[in-house]
């Protein structure tokens, strides 16, 4: 009973620290503040989690391993694996416009954390990798796909799929929780999808 209580107050936590990230940035927000929302001493709060970093470095796994889940539940669906290519592109602008709400881009400037971000984005693009490889072998599979070697191909999309997010942020140097700027982006991961899919050559 004792660590089911546990767990459930360190969800409670997490939540709050999320909310209190997005809406404030990390750098704005304090320890005491996260402690109020949830109605417990700050003592208490580092029992759970001892620095600020270590909070926010939870919720942002918490979001990474949501993302995954949501895709592994979307390649058990019946869908062609056309649609999983679709809904797995907008699943990602979605994930990742959730780390731009929680500031995550601006801490990757301190030391430890820099070290730690940088490590959590290789392994979600290996995580990524090992998605679209799958995505790629049922599509292969079923004879909608035809793909010569699954990970240089899972690999290739994976880096075009990284490309509106740059293209539209230099072009338009808005900030990444702008509404315009993410529908950009999504728009131009749209496009990028479909000419993954159907290509550009002229069939005869």
């Amino acid at each position: 009973m004792t660590e089911l209580l546990s767990t459930e107050k360190q969800a409670v936590i997490l939540n709050a620290a999320r909310r209190r990230f997005a809406y404030y940035g990390f750098s704005k927000v304090t320890m005491d503040e996260i402690a109020a929302d949830v109605g417990m001493g700050k003592t208490s709060l580092y029992y759970y989690f001892p620095t600020k970093e270590s909070l926010f470095q939870e919720v942002v796994k918490q979001e990474k391993s949501q993302f995954f889940d949501d895709i592994n539940s979307m390649v058990a669906e019946k869908i062609t694996p056309c649609e999983m290519l679709r809904k797995y592109a907008a699943k990602r602008i979605e994930h990742f416009r959730n780390l731009a709400n929680l500031r995550a881009l601006g801490l990757q400037q301190h030391g430890e954390m820099k070290s730690w971000s940088l490590g959590l984005y290789e392994d979600f693009q290996n995580q990524e990798v090992k998605a679209l490889m799958q995505i790629l072998q049922i599509g292969k599979k079923s004879g909608d796909f035809v793909v010569s070697n699954l990970q240089q191909s899972a690999e290739v999309i994976m880096q075009m799929l990284y490309g509106p997010r740059s293209w539209v942020l230099h072009k338009v140097q808005l900030n990444l929780d702008d509404e315009e700027t993410f529908r950009l982006i999504e728009q131009a991961t749209k496009e990028i999808v479909e000419i993954i899919l159907n290509g550009i050559k002229k069939r005869k």
